[in-house]
């Protein structure tokens, strides 16, 4: 049995015989209030884990508090989103912080929002594993929710991964610990596998470890679905045939780019090779550095080589169809989004003029570039 108390408004705690789960209220972390609130049925069968990856870890009650304003200004006032993404984060302080709460529709996890709790351990967790009191209070809430009838005694428990593509959360670390959790299925449900089935096309996707790429200095979270996607070519260095050619390519861009132009990383969301794959690089939710006042709203597409004269092998132009499709499917990118080529938002012969006319050809391809481009501006990193 639990039983409450209260020494603050804003926070309770409540004890399960030798443990206490002190919740934090909207009030106590000072939060706005939503936009709009979505009910959702409980119990729910299902939650999710999440690491916040930025804002990185907090280990005090003031630092934490400062984790969920960052992660409530970013997730509505970038992303557009209602509120908060998740139901609850959970802080180094040992504390539980209510995002949407348990009986409201997250935004943390595509087609499982209305049928799960998300809850995130606030800090990056790729390489090193959250501290005991943090995953003991995450283990508490679980049982809580449990308990109160919010989460159904049968539920399942996945990583963030496992329920969308291409995105690194809950961080290997963390995501190895919760293998070992009641719960924890590696069987994702036939709702979600039957969505990415729908795209009738495989497409293998060379995630950054697998060309050895370098940490990035920073990394700037980009709100999805964007409406822009920009084709572009490397020109320098040329195609590449084999997926040993690929990924010299990709290390060389990513060290032109951040060694010689100053960026933060290699500057594009994903390259696509001659060998029929696409290489993963700053990703579907991260701001890139390949089209100036574009960056932030669109994913970069590198098709590696020099287009100017010859058209990309079909292999090659069929893995860009297919990650388009990919990105529209899983959210990343707006059903209704607008095609351009480098050259029509910055002064340049990119993407080459014959894959130029070729993707004039393309779905969603449009001539009519927004008079926000003005081809002064300067790229970020």
């Amino acid at each position: 049995m639990y039983s409450f108390s209260s020494s603050l408004l804003e926070t309770s705690s409540i004890v399960a015989g030798s443990s206490e789960l002190v919740i934090v209220s909207r009030e106590g972390w000072h939060a706005l209030p939503p936009v709009e609130v979505d009910p959702m049925p409980n119990p729910v069968p299902y939650v999710i884990i999440h690491h916040s990856y930025i804002p990185p870890a907090c280990s005090t009650t003031p630092g934490c508090i400062e984790a969920m304003q960052f992660m409530q200004d970013l997730h509505m006032n970038t992303n557009g989103w209602n509120d908060i993404g998740y139901s609850f984060a959970v802080g180094g302080d040992g504390k539980a912080y209510t995002g949407r709460g348990w009986s409201a529709v997250g935004a943390h996890a595509p087609l499982y929002n209305n049928r799960s709790i998300g809850i995130c351990v606030i800090g990056d967790w790729r390489e090193e594993l959250p501290p005991e009191n943090q995953l003991e209070t995450v283990h508490n809430l679980i049982q809580l929710g449990v308990d109160s009838g919010y989460i159904r005694p049968d539920y399942i428990l996945h990583g963030h991964r496992q329920v969308r593509v291409n995105t690194e959360c809950p961080g290997d670390r963390l995501f190895e610990e919760i293998k070992t959790w009641p719960h924890f299925s590696s069987d994702v449900d036939a709702f979600y596998n039957d969505t990415l089935k729908k795209s009738a096309f495989t497409i293998d996707i060379e995630s950054r470890k697998a060309w050895h790429a370098r940490t990035p200095i920073e990394v700037e979270p980009m709100p999805n679905p964007v409406p822009y996607v920009i084709i572009h070519h490397s020109y320098r260095p040329p195609a590449c045939n084999t997926t040993s050619e690929c990924i010299e390519a990709m290390q060389f861009m990513q060290n032109l780019h951040m060694d010689t132009n100053g960026w933060n990383d290699v500057g594009y969301s994903f390259a696509v090779g001659g060998d029929g794959k696409a290489y993963t690089g700053r990703g579907w939710s991260t701001v890139g550095a390949h089209a100036p006042l574009y960056n932030n709203r669109s994913i970069g597409i590198c098709v590696i080589g020099d287009w100017r004269k010859e058209l990309p092998p079909e292999n090659q132009l069929k893995t860009v169809h297919d990650l388009i499709q990919l990105g529209v499917n899983n959210s990343y990118i707006r059903p209704d989004y607008i095609l351009h080529g480098h050259r029509q938002v910055r002064p340049t012969e990119c993407p080459g003029d014959r894959l130029f006319e070729e993707i004039k050809t393309w779905p969603h391809f449009s001539n009519d570039v927004k008079v926000y481009y003005n081809g002064t501006t300067k790229p970020k990193s």
